[in-house]
């Protein structure tokens, strides 16, 4: 049995070790229109630094998923970040974050977030990146997997879709496979409302301290709803005397900016991160942006209509849009459930 997986984020990658660990008879190919492996938990180097752009850090589900992350997977990378996590409002004024929250451990690699993706990726994974799937084709079989020059890509007997929802349904609307089975599981998917995210990365000469490794926004109404001090993570990751700062902007912010160009970037942004910080920080180095559209969903797909079609016609779907958050912590649970379906199934 061959199992097409459809997009190389947490989930996939999660369920691709499971089910190579526990049914290694299955062949497994994984499809990613991007240049690398891990979705947002995604990892830079520039100009001597490192920085996560996507997901910050993550926590874990219970006990098991943190034995797993300790002890399973190789760890000598792993860290807890030990600065606490703050909150700001609209009007800039700064205050301790939630006590249960920052003393739980805040996990990240020193390498980079996307350090997990190449230990959850099985060598025995088949990958093709940048390489888009448009549609699929239901043969006697199976299923053909064709990209957007309307090549094969490759053939398989199941699929495990997950992209964020907006994604998949375009995938399946384009697909040639039964009207009705697409308009149901597309029914299932709709639920999953994205917003935007756009995150900005900027590094400075000098070295500022901050009671807080990062601070996210409490209300909802500031243009950042996220800055972070990337060298707290691990000194590192940034040149001696230098500081890296991470600002995600909120969905309407991000809307705002998402085709600025750098010195628009640069003008409306630093003015605001002075005033939060109380810094008068110098003109960055150096600045480095990413658009996450779907960045996190607003709502959570149906996951009993998703289950319909797994057993009878091998179509399995994971990923945010189930978990209803972005978190690596349920992608990676919903990864390794969706696996034991697909074992159980197969």
């Amino acid at each position: 049995m061959k199992l097409i997986i459809i997009g190389a984020g947490v989930s996939g990658l999660t369920a691709a070790y499971t089910i190579n660990q526990q049914a290694p008879l299955i062949a497994l190919h994984c499809i990613e229109k991007s240049r690398g492996l891990g979705g947002r938990a995604a990892t830079r180097r520039r100009n001597g630094a490192t920085f996560d752009h996507g997901a910050q850090f993550f926590r874990t589900s219970d006990s098991d998923q943190l034995a797993f992350l300790t002890q399973t997977l190789p760890h000598d990378q792993l860290i807890d970040i030990s600065k606490p996590v703050g909150v700001f409002d609209q009007y800039n004024q700064i205050s301790a974050g939630d006590p249960a929250q920052n003393n739980a451990p805040k996990l990240v690699y020193r390498s980079g977030m996307n350090y997990l993706a190449k230990l959850l990726a099985p060598k025995e994974l088949t990958v093709s990146l940048q390489t888009r799937l448009h549609h699929v084709v239901k043969t006697a079989t199976g299923y053909d997997c064709i990209d957007d020059q309307n090549n094969v890509i490759t053939h398989g007997d199941a699929l495990l879709f997950t992209p964020p929802a907006p994604q998949t349904i375009e995938i399946l609307q384009a697909s040639q496979l039964d009207p009705a089975m697409i308009d149901h599981l597309c029914s299932g998917l709709a639920p999953a409302h994205y917003r935007p995210c756009l995150s900005i990365t900027m590094a400075f000469d000098g070295r500022i301290e901050f009671p807080f490794y990062a601070m996210v926004n409490s209300d909802r109404q500031h243009p950042f709803s996220w800055v972070a001090l990337e060298h707290d993570k691990d000194p590192s990751r940034v040149p001696a005397g230098q500081t890296l700062i991470t600002i995600q902007l909120a969905p309407a912010a991000s809307n705002d900016w998402w085709q600025a160009d750098e010195t628009t970037l640069i003008t409306e942004l630093m003015p605001r991160l002075n005033q939060l910080l109380g810094s008068a920080l110098p003109s960055p180095l150096w600045l480095d942006r990413q658009g996450w559209k779907y960045a996190q969903p607003n709502g959570k797909a149906d996951q009993t209509i998703l289950e319909t079609y797994e057993q009878s016609d091998g179509l399995y779907f994971t990923g945010d849009a189930l978990a209803g958050l972005g978190r690596i912590h349920l992608a990676m649970e919903h990864g390794m459930n969706i696996a034991q379906h697909i074992i159980a199934h197969h």
